[in-house]
């Protein structure tokens, strides 16, 4: 199931778009103004210009309540998607025009990835979608397998786990104990 605005989207009967966007044209406004400037130069400005717009309106990112999506291409098309359950962090950057008019770009990564898998470019509210991101992969992750205050697994332990590694412990020590005797005598 897909909305018509998504056509290339194929959602699962019980997904839910959460979030969509599109890169902002501020984003690429230095490209632009080098098309601009190239312009006298055999016209290849303008076709800076119509490759950076197109690029520009044949983008889009789709959060779902399962996934990330990445649409781009002008000819062909290549989406990408990232399960939530596969997101092991995210982040945010923005230039100085990025902080002043609002827009940024959001950063995935992977467990198991090298880097950044996904970002999606110059779009509004980078801080909200990162954090709505956020939230949504968490959601995901047994409560078992997060992390503590110390960023250490949470771990439940019972009373018996407990009692037998205190006895491996004390076992432990009186080995050491017992080779450091027999050392201690042949010195």
């Amino acid at each position: 199931m897909s909305s018509p605005a998504y056509e290339w989207l194929d959602l699962e009967s019980d997904e839910e778009i959460v979030w969509s966007g599109e890169p902002e044209l501020l984003g690429s406004l230095w490209v632009f103004a080098l098309g601009i400037v190239m312009i006298p130069f055999f016209g290849v400005g303008l076709l800076v210009i119509a490759a950076a717009y197109l690029d520009l309106k044949n983008t889009a990112y789709v959060i779902t309540t399962d996934s990330v999506f990445k649409k781009t291409g002008v000819l062909s098309r290549k989406v990408v998607d990232i399960g939530h359950d596969n997101i092991q962090d995210t982040g945010y950057t923005q230039s100085v025009l990025g902080r002043r008019y609002g827009f940024g770009t959001v950063e995935i990564s992977t467990a198991g990835g090298s880097g950044v898998e996904m970002s999606l470019g110059d779009i509004e509210d980078p801080l909200g979608v990162q954090s709505t991101l956020d939230r949504l992969a968490s959601r995901n992750v047994p409560a078992e397998s997060r992390g503590n205050q110390t960023g250490a697994p949470a771990v439940r332990l019972d009373s018996a786990v407990v009692t037998e590694l205190i006895e491996e412990m004390r076992a432990t020590r009186a080995a050491l104990e017992s080779i450091e005797q027999k050392l201690d005598k042949k010195e």
